[in-house]
């Protein structure tokens, strides 16, 4: 609930301070007062985009503050400051925040009926969120309309993917079969190095085999060096003569021959194996060179190519398992839908007559006593529905909702944007508002000049419905009706005036019966008659302060 609001520097407002009762307050003022400018003001402490052009002339800083009172009883204060220089910013219990936060937090508070907005209850659309608002099934609308839309998306992609499966398949295998010879071969570029060194070395002891197989037959052969030292370092240790010296360095030679004739046998045998080992290297880079040709005879190429592959075939690997996924979420995700359009198919069906019932009365009460209003239902349209199940459906459900009215017995209803004058379409729109307020759930309800074109005995009834509205919510009025504020339990008189040069609106809350009645008389037409009739309407009125309270 609103408690309080306070603007300065807002255009023609200069420092004024509204409080605001529970009930039905009520704001009255001649035409240019200001009284719409309280409303933007309000409408700035909720979120709406800032205009510099309100800041009041020869001022740098205007600033709307707003008090709400909570159902737990705490305060939330909500300030709007706007700058000359086009900066704005906003404040939530004096800690700075965002639009979108502030949104956020006032979100559902104050409900805003507008002369302004009544031309689009012409598009079906907001006829629809009327109608799904009155039954409580705004939400469960909502929530039909996300789940068409993800279900359209994913049963989109499912047919896409069935419908290139084959092609996709083709593809995936062509690619297995291409990534699985060069994983066969596994190349890298240290294996291919290492083959080709090692192809090299292998050629290269084969062709010495010969000169080693020599030098072995000529240190450990029968008629060898080692054979014939041996028998030199015998007939020597027979001698008279010292050749010691000469016999051990005869041994050591010995043993050099052994290791070198030792370590060419090892070469040899390695030799020996190099046939195969040569035809198992030359085996893999036949395979290295058949897949270069296919890859522009590069490693790198090769390599690349191999990577590419790869992130081929996981893309496909994906791809399958997204169709998989899809195969059996789709299903899964239709039958949810369609429980949700039959759920709210039957809510909405107990809500036609409810409604229809509801705004007939109060068009009766109105001065409409022969105005027939109907909701048809329609079937979705083809160009944005899709059929599941054997049932056509869209983001509205299986029907779309969409108000018929006539305003004479006799003539068949018709779609309201269709048949509707613009009296009669301003009637139809203050009933509905005035249907949707017992179901609101903003406790502050905010009526901005809803009165056009309304007098006589419908002004008397339209003041009992505000009336009504307001024993269970705040009700704010803005009115040029002497029959509604006649029923404000606080009644505020806006009034612009002249200060130092420059236009100033003022609010004074009329507080006794004196002003009361001047102010009713004016909106009346003024004159003795005005009075007379002014004072009859306030009947056993009862002064709720001594003096006139001035907020300005």
């Amino acid at each position: 609930m609103l408690t309080c609001l306070t603007l300065r520097n807002l255009a023609t407002i200069s420092d004024t301070t509204l409080e605001f009762d529970t009930d039905l307050n009520v704001l009255t003022g001649e035409t240019g007062a200001g009284k719409s400018i309280l409303i933007d003001g309000m409408l700035l402490t909720l979120g709406e985009r800032a205009d510099t052009g309100l800041v009041r002339p020869g001022t740098g800083l205007a600033s709307v503050e707003a008090v709400f009172l909570n159902r737990d009883g705490s305060e939330l204060l909500i300030r709007r400051e706007i700058r000359a220089g086009g900066r704005s910013r906003i404040f939530i219990n004096d800690e700075l925040t965002t639009l979108d936060e502030a949104r956020r937090r006032v979100s559902g508070i104050v409900d805003l009926h507008s002369q302004r907005s009544t031309p689009a209850l012409l598009v079906r659309r907001i006829q629809q969120t009327a109608f799904d608002e009155f039954g409580g099934n705004f939400n469960l609308a909502g929530d039909l309309s996300d789940m068409f839309e993800e279900y359209r998306s994913l049963l989109q992609r499912l047919n896409d993917l069935q419908g290139n499966h084959e092609k996709n398949l083709e593809s995936g295998n062509l690619i297995r079969h291409e990534l699985s010879l060069i994983e066969k071969l596994n190349p890298s570029l240290e294996d291919y190095q290492s083959l080709v060194s090692e192809r090299k070395e292998l050629i290269a002891s084969q062709n010495s085999a010969e000169t080693l197989h020599g030098i072995v037959n000529a240190i450990s052969g029968d008629d060898g060096i080692i054979t014939a030292l041996g028998r030199f370092q015998n007939e020597l240790s027979h001698t008279d003569i010292e050749l010691h010296e000469t016999i051990e360095l005869i041994g050591q030679a010995e043993i050099s021959l052994t290791e070198t004739s030792s370590s060419c046998s090892a070469i040899l045998g390695r030799i020996d194996s190099a046939p195969w080992r040569l035809k198992e290297i030359d085996d893999r880079l036949d395979g290295y060179s058949e897949l270069l040709g296919r890859c522009g005879g590069s490693l790198d190429r090769l390599l690349q190519r191999r990577k590419a592959l790869e992130e081929e075939q996981e893309k496909y690997e994906i791809i399958d398992r997204e169709l998989q996924d899809l195969e059996v979420m789709v299903p899964g995700k239709g039958k949810k839908l369609h429980e949700t359009a039959e759920q709210l198919s039957t809510a909405r069906e107990s809500t036609v007559k409810k409604l229809q019932n509801c705004v007939q009365k109060e068009l009766k009460l109105l001065g409409m006593p022969d105005a027939v209003f109907n909701v048809i239902m329609h079937d979705p349209p083809l160009n944005r529905s899709l059929t599941s199940d054997g049932k056509t459906i869209c983001s509205d459900g299986y029907e779309i909702p969409e108000f018929y009215f006539s305003a004479n017995k006799g003539i068949e209803p018709g779609p309201l944007a269709s048949v509707a004058s613009g009296g009669e379409l301003s009637r139809v729109s203050l009933v509905l508002k005035l249907a949707l307020v017992s179901v609101s759930q903003a406790s502050t309800m905010v009526f901005d000049e809803i009165d056009s074109g309304i007098g006589g005995e419908t002004a008397n009834l339209l003041a009992d419905s505000l009336k009504r509205a307001s024993e269970n919510r705040q009700v704010i009025v803005i009115t040029h009706l002497a029959q509604i504020a006649t029923k404000a339990g606080r009644h505020l008189a806006v009034s612009k005036e002249l200060h130092d040069g420059m236009p100033s609106t003022r609010v004074k809350e009329l507080k006794d019966k004196q002003n009361r009645v001047a102010e009713l008389a004016r909106l009346l037409g003024g004159g003795d008659a005005a009075i007379e009739h002014a004072e009859k309407m306030l009947g056993g009125f009862r002064s709720s302060s001594a003096e006139d309270g001035d907020g300005s």
